[in-house]
C-alpha cells in the first residue's frame, strides 16, 4: 500500500504450479454467484485441471493478480485471432471485491496485448458491481443478452481499441458529440447556424441518432487508441442501393486516411450485403468534398435546391464492380 493508502496492484503470468491456489481463490470468488444462479457452468464447480490444461496447451493466458504482493485473484484471456481478445474470466477474493482491484488488474492485463483491436467480456446482467467495474474500464454495453436459465442472463460488453466497429445504442451520446464536432468546421465555412439551418449535421441530436438506430441504419465508428474519432452510417434504399450519411472524422484526426478507411469500409459492406450502389447528398458548393468523393469513385448525378436549406444539395453515387 502506498503513502496515499492505495493498494499496489500487479499481474504476473501464471505457471502450472499456481493452478491449485488459483482454483481455491476462484471457488471463493464465485461461490456467492453460484448460490444465486445454481449454474452448472459456474467456475465455482471447476477443478484445477481446467487451469492446468489452459496453461499447458495455451488455450488461455492465465494471470495472477497481486494486491500489496498478496496473491488475491486471477484473469483468463482468450486470443480469438485478428486482434480480438476475450476477457474470459476475472476473479478476486471476496474481501477485496469492490476495492478497484479488478479494474486495475484489467488495465494492467490489457497492456500485455499491444496488438488488441477489440476486447469482449460477458457477465450476469443483474450484477451491478460487475457492470460498474467494466464500464469504468472502458467497456460498453453491446445490447446483446443470452438467457442461460430462468435465473441467469448474460450481458455482453466490448471495448474497441482501433479499427471500425458497429455503434451500440449506449454510445449514441458520444457518437452525437463526434458528429457535431466533425461537422462544426463545415458549418463555420458555409455560415450555417441553428437559426438558418437547424437540421444540418453539425447540430444533430441524440434523438435523431436514436431514430436512425431504431430504423436499422448501419452505424459504424472508427477508433484510435480506444477513442471514437470517426463515424459513418448507411441506410438501405432498395434495389441494391444504400445511402451514405454523416461521414465524419474529428478535425484533429484528419489527414490520416481515416475518411477513406470509412468510405472503403462502406463499399465493402454494401458488396457484402449484395448491394451495388452508394448514394450521397452533399453541399454542392463544397468543391473540396465533391472532388474527394470523385477521386474515390463517385460520379456527380445532379443538384437540387430546398426551401429550408441555405445551400444547394449535390448528389453523387458510386457503383460497385
Amino acid at each position: 500500500m502506498n503513502r496515499e493508502g492505495i493498494m499496489d496492484i500487479s499481474v504476473k503470468k501464471a505457471v502450472i504450479e499456481d493452478a491449485e491456489r488459483l482454483t481455491e481463490i476462484q471457488k471463493q470468488a464465485f461461490e456467492r454467484l453460484y448460490r444465486i444462479y445454481r449454474d452448472e457452468g459456474s467456475p465455482y464447480l471447476r477443478g484445477s485441471d481446467e487451469i492446468k490444461y489452459q496453461i499447458e496447451n495455451g488455450t488461455r493466458d492465465i494471470y495472477k493478480i497481486f494486491a500489496d504482493n498478496m496473491l488475491c485473484g486471477g484473469i483468463a484471456v482468450r486470443n480469438k485471432g485478428d486482434g480480438e481478445y476475450y476477457l474470459n474470466r476475472i476473479y478476486i477474493l471476496p474481501q477485496l471485491q469492490g476495492k478497484s482491484v479488478g479494474r486495475k488488474a484489467i488495465e494492467l492485463c490489457e497492456k500485455n496485448y499491444p496488438d488488441a483491436k477489440r476486447w469482449t467480456v460477458d457477465f450476469p446482467a443483474d450484477q451491478l458491481a460487475n457492470k460498474k467495474c467494466y464500464e469504468y474500464s472502458g467497456y460498453y454495453d453491446t445490447g446483446l443478452r443470452e438467457e442461460i436459465s430462468d435465473k441467469l442472463t448474460l450481458a455482453f460488453y466490448e471495448k474497441a481499441v482501433i479499427g471500425i466497429y458497429e455503434i451500440r445504442q449506449t454510445q449514441l451520446n458520444l457518437t452525437a458529440d463526434v458528429i457535431r464536432a466533425s461537422f462544426a468546421t463545415v458549418a463555420t465555412k458555409f455560415g450555417l447556424t441553428e437559426q438558418n439551418c437547424p437540421n444540418h449535421t453539425s447540430f444533430i441530436t441524440v434523438d435523431k441518432l436514436q431514430k436512425h438506430f431504431n430504423s436499422d441504419w448501419l452505424m459504424y465508428g472508427l477508433y484510435e487508441h480506444k477513442r471514437l474519432v470517426g463515424y459513418v452510417s448507411l441506410s438501405k434504399e432498395g434495389d441494391g442501393a444504400y445511402e451514405l450519411h454523416n461521414l465524419a472524422v474529428l478535425p484533429e484526426y484528419r489527414h490520416k486516411g481515416y475518411g477513406k478507411q470509412l468510405l472503403d469500409f462502406c463499399k465493402a459492406k454494401v458488396k457484402e450485403l449484395n448491394g451495388h450502389k452508394i448514394t450521397i447528398g452533399i453541399i454542392e458548393e463544397n468543391t473540396v468534398l465533391k472532388n474527394w468523393y470523385a477521386a474515390n469513385g463517385f460520379i456527380h448525378t445532379g443538384t437540387k435546391t430546398f426551401a429550408h436549406l441555405p445551400f444547394t444539395v449535390g448528389f453523387m453515387e458510386w457503383e460497385g464492380q
